[in-house]
């Protein structure tokens, strides 16, 4: 999506309208009868078709008020188990239909977003996209959430574009700076200065978990246990996304993270050191490592999910040392040229 985006907006002086949809008790809506209708659609065998529906229907519930004390039991008409492994894949099957002419939509089980790139000096018509997409999804049975319905506006042009505010149910949508998006924070300027802030704060809150298991004299090697599968992972959540387009203060602010750790596991050793004692990576090290590794495994699958992203080989005639694999994007502005794959290419 990122990459979709900087590309719609190199340097053309278009705005590309982003609405993040937010379905009302998504899991809680599916209606048994639709879904199973869009599950004949697909030739699932009927056999594995009964028993889904019999996974789903006839269930009852009822409330536990105290230890002897319980309501009624009830019905439930409608919706799937949540924390099974079925559940997103049977509401997947339910918005897989949902489809709106000319216009890119990126489905993620419950997390819905229409985009549309306009011209400079050319009208919008996101309005009437999300109105057949909210007459699409009340066909099936869902309902829109408005109050956490946003928009996102994204523009590099002096002279932006004005646009009429986005109505969902005569409701109207709010216009957001930045908004999150499958974990991360996407500024209308492309920019990862409200991400990292986030990911930072919230990994700092788990450092103070690192200095109790220090104080109750916990092993380093279980302090890194903790350190690595706790704090570090928040830091390096999407990292692919953002890395090459970050600023080289936010990479600091992200590294000063992992230096107050192993300060903790290590007090006695400085950075460096205690990188080796301990046998990790920087933090910038191991986004290069992750980076490289998802871009091989893109260029390698032809199957892969980002595969028809990347640019036309390089066929030609001549060959020479330094030859690339795949030709270069011509890019007019550095949001596009330090975009992941732009960047890994050029490499």
């Amino acid at each position: 999506m990122i990459h979709s985006w900087a590309k719609s907006t190199d340097g053309n002086g278009s705005t590309t309208r982003v609405v993040l949809f937010d379905f009302r008790k998504a899991f809680d809506l599916i209606d048994h009868h639709v879904l199973a209708r869009k599950l004949s659609s697909y030739d699932i065998p009927r056999p594995i078709l009964c028993w889904i529906m019999d996974f789903l229907t006839n269930r009852k519930q009822r409330i536990k008020l105290s230890r002897d004390c319980f309501s009624e039991w009830e019905a439930v008409p409608a919706g799937v188990p949540q924390g099974t492994k079925l559940g997103p894949w049977l509401f997947l099957i339910m918005i897989n239909n949902l489809s709106v002419a000319d216009t890119i939509i990126w489905k993620y089980v419950d997390d819905t977003t229409l985009v549309e790139s306009v011209l400079k000096n050319e009208s919008s018509y996101m309005q009437l996209r999300v109105n057949e997409l909210v007459r699409q999804s009340e066909v099936d049975g869902f309902q829109f959430n408005e109050s956490k319905c946003k928009e996102l506006r994204i523009s590099f042009s002096r002279s932006g574009s004005l646009f009429d505010h986005i109505t969902i149910n005569d409701k109207q949508i709010e216009v957001v700076s930045s908004a999150r998006l499958l974990g991360v924070i996407v500024s209308d300027n492309l920019r990862w200065n409200a991400h990292v802030e986030s990911i930072c704060k919230k990994a700092a809150k788990r450092l103070y978990f690192l200095k109790q298991l220090k104080r109750a004299k916990v092993p380093s090697e279980d302090m890194l246990l903790f350190y690595t599968t706790c704090i570090r992972p928040v830091l390096e959540y999407a990292c692919p996304v953002l890395h090459h387009s970050l600023p080289q203060y936010l990479s600091n602010e992200m590294e000063r993270l992992q230096k107050r750790a192993l300060r903790m596991i290590q007090p006695d050793s400085s950075y460096d050191e205690a990188l080796v004692a301990l046998d990790i990576a920087s933090l910038y090290e191991r986004r290069e490592i992750l980076c490289d590794a998802l871009f091989d495994q893109i260029v390698r699958d032809e199957n892969h999910k980002l595969h028809d992203l990347l640019p036309p080989r390089n066929e030609s005639t001549y060959r020479t040392r330094s030859q690339r694999y795949l030709k270069l994007l011509i890019c007019k502005t550095n949001r596009l040229h330090f975009a992941a794959f732009i960047v890994v290419i050029s490499e």
